[in-house]
Protein backbone atom coordinates (compact mmCIF):
# COMPACT_ATOMS: atom_id res chain seq x y z
CA UNK A 1 0.00 0.00 0.00
CA UNK A 2 2.47 2.37 0.91
CA UNK A 3 4.86 1.86 -1.94
CA UNK A 4 1.49 2.42 -4.37
CA UNK A 5 1.27 6.01 -2.87
CA UNK A 6 5.08 6.18 -3.43
CA UNK A 7 4.70 5.40 -6.93
CA UNK A 8 1.68 7.90 -7.20
CA UNK A 9 3.82 10.94 -4.96
CA UNK A 10 6.63 10.19 -7.47
CA UNK A 11 4.90 10.67 -10.78
CA UNK A 12 3.46 14.23 -9.00
CA UNK A 13 6.99 15.25 -8.65
CA UNK A 14 8.50 13.93 -11.82
CA UNK A 15 5.02 15.91 -13.63
CA UNK A 16 3.10 17.94 -11.19
CA UNK A 17 -0.71 18.07 -12.03
CA UNK A 18 -2.00 21.88 -13.83
CA UNK A 19 -4.34 23.47 -12.25
CA UNK A 20 -7.94 22.04 -12.72
CA UNK A 21 -6.15 18.25 -13.39
CA UNK A 22 -6.13 15.26 -10.78
CA UNK A 23 -2.67 14.37 -9.62
CA UNK A 24 -1.55 10.83 -9.26
CA UNK A 25 -2.30 10.67 -5.39
CA UNK A 26 -5.83 11.97 -6.09
CA UNK A 27 -6.28 9.64 -8.73
CA UNK A 28 -4.92 6.58 -6.81
CA UNK A 29 -7.26 8.13 -3.96
CA UNK A 30 -10.53 7.61 -5.79
CA UNK A 31 -9.26 4.34 -7.12
CA UNK A 32 -9.96 2.74 -3.30
CA UNK A 33 -13.02 4.33 -2.72
CA UNK A 34 -14.11 2.53 -6.32
CA UNK A 35 -12.42 -0.84 -4.67
CA UNK A 36 -14.75 -0.45 -2.15
CA UNK A 37 -17.97 0.51 -4.30
CA UNK A 38 -17.31 -2.29 -6.49
CA UNK A 39 -17.26 -4.84 -3.62
CA UNK A 40 -20.95 -3.45 -1.89
CA UNK A 41 -22.57 -2.02 -5.00
CA UNK A 42 -23.10 1.36 -3.75
CA UNK A 43 -21.84 4.45 -3.77
CA UNK A 44 -19.54 5.94 -1.21
CA UNK A 45 -18.60 9.07 -0.42
CA UNK A 46 -15.53 10.20 2.08
CA UNK A 47 -16.34 12.34 5.14
CA UNK A 48 -12.87 13.04 6.44
CA UNK A 49 -11.19 15.34 9.37
CA UNK A 50 -7.51 15.46 10.68
CA UNK A 51 -8.81 14.64 13.85
CA UNK A 52 -6.18 12.20 14.79
CA UNK A 53 -3.23 13.19 12.62
CA UNK A 54 -0.15 13.71 14.53
CA UNK A 55 1.32 17.32 14.75
CA UNK A 56 -1.90 18.62 13.08
CA UNK A 57 -1.31 22.59 13.82
CA UNK A 58 -5.41 23.38 12.92
CA UNK A 59 -7.47 24.86 15.76
CA UNK A 60 -10.10 22.09 16.98
CA UNK A 61 -13.26 23.86 15.60
CA UNK A 62 -12.03 23.39 12.06
CA UNK A 63 -12.06 19.76 12.12
CA UNK A 64 -15.54 19.32 13.82
CA UNK A 65 -18.68 18.74 12.52
CA UNK A 66 -20.65 21.75 11.62
CA UNK A 67 -22.82 23.35 9.45
CA UNK A 68 -20.84 24.15 6.46
CA UNK A 69 -19.96 20.68 6.23
CA UNK A 70 -23.60 20.30 4.47
CA UNK A 71 -21.41 22.06 1.11
CA UNK A 72 -19.46 19.57 1.16
CA UNK A 73 -22.65 16.61 1.19
CA UNK A 74 -24.00 18.53 -1.36
CA UNK A 75 -20.63 18.49 -3.70
CA UNK A 76 -20.20 15.02 -3.78
CA UNK A 77 -23.62 13.63 -3.22
CA UNK A 78 -25.55 15.93 -6.31
CA UNK A 79 -24.26 13.63 -9.26
CA UNK A 80 -25.22 10.44 -6.95
CA UNK A 81 -28.60 8.96 -7.75
CA UNK A 82 -30.72 7.67 -5.21
CA UNK A 83 -31.99 5.70 -3.22
CA UNK A 84 -28.53 4.25 -1.52
CA UNK A 85 -25.45 5.73 -0.31
CA UNK A 86 -22.57 4.92 1.71
CA UNK A 87 -20.46 7.74 4.07
CA UNK A 88 -17.24 6.82 5.56
CA UNK A 89 -17.10 9.15 8.61
CA UNK A 90 -13.93 10.23 10.49
CA UNK A 91 -14.60 12.84 12.83
CA UNK A 92 -14.38 13.85 16.32
CA UNK A 93 -17.96 15.28 16.68
CA UNK A 94 -19.27 19.12 16.83
CA UNK A 95 -22.41 20.44 17.16
CA UNK A 96 -25.68 18.16 17.27
CA UNK A 97 -27.54 20.72 15.76
CA UNK A 98 -25.39 20.38 12.61
CA UNK A 99 -25.71 16.47 12.82
CA UNK A 100 -29.40 16.75 12.62
CA UNK A 101 -29.09 19.30 9.55
CA UNK A 102 -27.25 16.84 7.63
CA UNK A 103 -29.22 13.81 8.61
CA UNK A 104 -32.35 15.80 6.82
CA UNK A 105 -30.20 16.58 3.54
CA UNK A 106 -28.28 13.03 3.70
CA UNK A 107 -32.35 11.43 4.25
CA UNK A 108 -34.31 13.99 2.04
CA UNK A 109 -32.47 12.74 -0.61
CA UNK A 110 -31.50 8.51 0.07
CA UNK A 111 -33.72 5.88 1.60
CA UNK A 112 -30.66 3.74 2.64
CA UNK A 113 -28.01 5.21 4.14
CA UNK A 114 -24.78 3.04 6.04
CA UNK A 115 -21.75 4.64 7.74
CA UNK A 116 -18.73 2.99 7.34
CA UNK A 117 -16.10 3.53 10.45
CA UNK A 118 -12.66 2.77 10.11
CA UNK A 119 -11.26 4.37 12.94
CA UNK A 120 -13.02 7.25 14.68
CA UNK A 121 -16.33 8.98 14.68
CA UNK A 122 -17.02 10.21 18.48
CA UNK A 123 -19.41 12.40 19.94
CA UNK A 124 -21.77 14.64 17.53
CA UNK A 125 -19.97 12.09 14.81
CA UNK A 126 -21.49 9.26 16.87
CA UNK A 127 -24.96 10.48 16.19
CA UNK A 128 -24.93 11.07 12.87
CA UNK A 129 -23.90 7.75 12.43
CA UNK A 130 -26.91 6.50 14.57
CA UNK A 131 -28.90 7.77 11.68
CA UNK A 132 -27.73 5.27 9.52
CA UNK A 133 -29.75 1.90 8.61
CA UNK A 134 -26.52 0.08 9.63
CA UNK A 135 -23.45 0.60 10.99
CA UNK A 136 -19.83 -1.11 9.59
CA UNK A 137 -17.14 -1.00 11.75
CA UNK A 138 -13.19 -1.95 11.95
CA UNK A 139 -13.00 -3.97 14.65
CA UNK A 140 -10.45 -1.21 16.48
CA UNK A 141 -12.74 1.46 15.50
CA UNK A 142 -14.53 3.71 18.23
CA UNK A 143 -17.34 5.71 18.17
CA UNK A 144 -18.14 7.82 21.54
CA UNK A 145 -20.22 8.91 24.13
CA UNK A 146 -23.30 11.73 23.06
CA UNK A 147 -23.50 13.26 26.14
CA UNK A 148 -23.04 17.65 25.28
CA UNK A 149 -20.15 19.41 26.28
CA UNK A 150 -19.76 23.38 27.30
CA UNK A 151 -17.61 25.67 27.04
CA UNK A 152 -17.26 27.59 30.97
CA UNK A 153 -14.96 29.81 32.11
CA UNK A 154 -12.85 26.70 33.41
CA UNK A 155 -12.61 25.30 29.98
CA UNK A 156 -15.04 22.56 28.90
CA UNK A 157 -17.35 20.49 30.46
CA UNK A 158 -20.06 17.96 30.55
CA UNK A 159 -23.44 18.89 30.81
CA UNK A 160 -24.26 16.43 33.06
CA UNK A 161 -21.51 17.13 35.43
CA UNK A 162 -22.78 20.78 35.75
CA UNK A 163 -25.89 19.87 36.49
CA UNK A 164 -24.62 17.55 39.39
CA UNK A 165 -22.26 19.23 40.99
CA UNK A 166 -25.20 22.05 41.59
CA UNK A 167 -27.16 19.50 42.48
CA UNK A 168 -24.34 18.32 45.22
CA UNK A 169 -24.17 22.00 46.37
CA UNK A 170 -27.73 22.40 46.77
CA UNK A 171 -27.43 19.47 48.97
CA UNK A 172 -25.19 20.21 50.80
CA UNK A 173 -25.99 23.97 51.38
CA UNK A 174 -29.47 22.92 52.52
CA UNK A 175 -27.46 20.51 55.44
CA UNK A 176 -24.75 22.70 55.96
CA UNK A 177 -25.35 26.60 55.12
CA UNK A 178 -21.62 27.47 56.74
CA UNK A 179 -20.46 25.77 53.17
CA UNK A 180 -21.69 29.18 51.36
CA UNK A 181 -18.13 30.82 50.95
CA UNK A 182 -16.52 27.53 49.72
CA UNK A 183 -19.54 27.03 46.98
CA UNK A 184 -19.46 30.97 46.01
CA UNK A 185 -16.79 30.71 43.68
CA UNK A 186 -17.50 27.53 42.16
CA UNK A 187 -21.25 28.82 41.37
CA UNK A 188 -21.47 32.64 40.19
CA UNK A 189 -19.94 31.97 37.18
CA UNK A 190 -22.79 29.32 35.89
CA UNK A 191 -24.85 32.54 34.87
CA UNK A 192 -28.38 32.56 34.72
CA UNK A 193 -29.38 30.01 32.27
CA UNK A 194 -26.83 27.66 32.15
CA UNK A 195 -28.58 24.71 34.21
CA UNK A 196 -31.50 24.83 31.57
CA UNK A 197 -29.42 25.14 28.85
CA UNK A 198 -27.75 21.77 29.64
CA UNK A 199 -30.90 19.86 30.55
CA UNK A 200 -31.84 20.94 27.25
CA UNK A 201 -29.08 19.87 25.27
CA UNK A 202 -28.76 16.92 27.46
CA UNK A 203 -32.71 16.02 25.76
CA UNK A 204 -31.72 16.95 22.35
CA UNK A 205 -28.80 14.60 21.85
CA UNK A 206 -30.98 11.69 23.23
CA UNK A 207 -34.00 12.54 21.19
CA UNK A 208 -32.65 12.96 17.88
CA UNK A 209 -30.79 10.00 18.34
CA UNK A 210 -33.91 7.84 19.18
CA UNK A 211 -35.91 9.45 16.72
CA UNK A 212 -33.40 8.32 13.96
CA UNK A 213 -32.72 4.95 15.48
CA UNK A 214 -36.39 4.34 15.21
CA UNK A 215 -36.76 5.74 12.05
CA UNK A 216 -33.82 4.09 9.94
CA UNK A 217 -31.91 1.49 12.21
CA UNK A 218 -35.04 -0.16 13.29
CA UNK A 219 -37.77 0.38 10.60
CA UNK A 220 -40.61 -1.94 11.22
CA UNK A 221 -39.14 -3.53 14.01
CA UNK A 222 -41.78 -4.19 16.81
CA UNK A 223 -39.12 -3.21 19.64
CA UNK A 224 -37.95 -0.02 17.69
CA UNK A 225 -38.89 1.83 20.95
CA UNK A 226 -37.00 0.13 23.25
CA UNK A 227 -33.99 -0.43 21.39
CA UNK A 228 -33.88 3.29 20.73
CA UNK A 229 -34.47 4.07 24.26
CA UNK A 230 -32.00 1.46 25.40
CA UNK A 231 -29.03 3.23 23.19
CA UNK A 232 -29.97 6.49 24.14
CA UNK A 233 -29.79 5.60 27.67
CA UNK A 234 -26.26 4.09 27.16
CA UNK A 235 -24.38 6.69 25.02
CA UNK A 236 -26.25 10.02 26.73
CA UNK A 237 -24.82 9.16 30.42
CA UNK A 238 -22.05 11.21 31.36
CA UNK A 239 -21.93 8.96 34.15
CA UNK A 240 -21.24 5.66 32.24
CA UNK A 241 -18.25 6.71 30.70
CA UNK A 242 -17.11 9.12 33.11
CA UNK A 243 -14.89 10.56 30.75
CA UNK A 244 -16.27 12.18 27.16
CA UNK A 245 -13.24 10.69 24.72
CA UNK A 246 -13.92 7.21 26.25
CA UNK A 247 -14.44 4.57 23.44
CA UNK A 248 -17.63 2.65 22.02
CA UNK A 249 -16.79 -0.30 20.73
CA UNK A 250 -18.90 -2.96 18.55
CA UNK A 251 -18.83 -5.30 21.57
CA UNK A 252 -20.37 -2.59 23.53
CA UNK A 253 -22.65 -1.92 20.65
CA UNK A 254 -24.25 -5.53 19.95
CA UNK A 255 -26.10 -6.20 23.29
CA UNK A 256 -27.92 -2.48 22.57
CA UNK A 257 -29.13 -3.81 19.35
CA UNK A 258 -27.40 -1.65 17.29
CA UNK A 259 -26.98 -2.78 13.41
CA UNK A 260 -23.33 -2.82 13.71
CA UNK A 261 -21.18 -5.19 11.03
CA UNK A 262 -18.02 -6.25 12.02
CA UNK A 263 -15.79 -5.54 9.02
CA UNK A 264 -13.52 -8.30 9.86
CA UNK A 265 -16.28 -10.89 8.95
CA UNK A 266 -15.53 -9.99 4.87
CA UNK A 267 -11.89 -9.48 4.83
CA UNK A 268 -11.78 -8.26 1.42
CA UNK A 269 -14.29 -5.48 2.67
CA UNK A 270 -12.09 -4.69 5.76
CA UNK A 271 -8.72 -4.39 3.38
CA UNK A 272 -10.84 -2.01 0.64
CA UNK A 273 -11.76 0.13 4.10
CA UNK A 274 -8.24 -0.27 5.59
CA UNK A 275 -6.67 1.00 2.22
CA UNK A 276 -9.16 3.98 1.85
CA UNK A 277 -8.49 5.11 5.56
CA UNK A 278 -4.69 4.62 4.90
CA UNK A 279 -4.45 7.16 1.77
CA UNK A 280 -6.82 9.27 4.13
CA UNK A 281 -4.63 9.26 6.77
CA UNK A 282 -1.58 9.91 4.57
CA UNK A 283 -3.30 12.60 2.75
CA UNK A 284 -4.09 14.79 6.00
CA UNK A 285 -0.63 14.15 7.80
CA UNK A 286 1.87 15.12 4.74
CA UNK A 287 -0.81 18.39 3.33
CA UNK A 288 -2.06 21.27 4.38
CA UNK A 289 -5.54 19.73 4.03
CA UNK A 290 -7.67 19.10 7.15
CA UNK A 291 -11.16 18.00 5.78
CA UNK A 292 -12.01 16.51 3.08
CA UNK A 293 -15.49 15.16 1.22
CA UNK A 294 -15.13 12.87 -1.62
CA UNK A 295 -16.20 10.50 -4.38
CA UNK A 296 -15.25 7.89 -6.92
CA UNK A 297 -16.04 10.19 -9.86
CA UNK A 298 -13.79 12.61 -9.11
CA UNK A 299 -15.97 15.10 -7.29
CA UNK A 300 -14.32 16.69 -4.47
CA UNK A 301 -14.10 19.35 -1.94
CA UNK A 302 -11.28 20.44 0.80
CA UNK A 303 -10.79 22.26 3.22
CA UNK A 304 -7.33 23.46 3.80
CA UNK A 305 -4.70 25.70 6.18
CA UNK A 306 -3.38 28.72 4.26
CA UNK A 307 0.57 27.93 3.69
CA UNK A 308 2.43 31.68 4.39
CA UNK A 309 5.85 31.71 2.72
CA UNK A 310 8.39 33.35 5.37
CA UNK A 311 11.43 34.45 3.70
CA UNK A 312 14.59 33.73 5.11
CA UNK A 313 17.31 36.48 6.21
CA UNK A 314 19.44 37.85 3.87
CA UNK A 315 22.87 36.81 3.08
CA UNK A 316 25.66 39.03 1.51
CA UNK A 317 27.87 37.21 -0.47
Amino acid sequence: MLEEIQRAQAKDIKRPPQPGQQSELDKHRRSKIAAVEKITGRPLVLYGSACTAPGKNVPGQMLMLDFSDKIGFKTVTEKIDPANLDILVHNPGGLAEAAESLVQQLRGRYSSVRFVVPSFAKSAATMLVMSGDEVLMLPDAELGPIDPQFVTNNGVSPAEAILEQFQKAQKELQEDTTKLPSWMPILAPLGPSLLVDCAHAIDLAKSLVKNWTKTYMFRDDAEAELKSDAICAYLGSHANFKSHARAVKIPDLLPLGVKVMDLSTQPDFALAVEELYCCIDILFSNSPVYKIFENSKGDTLVRQQQQVLIPGPLTRK
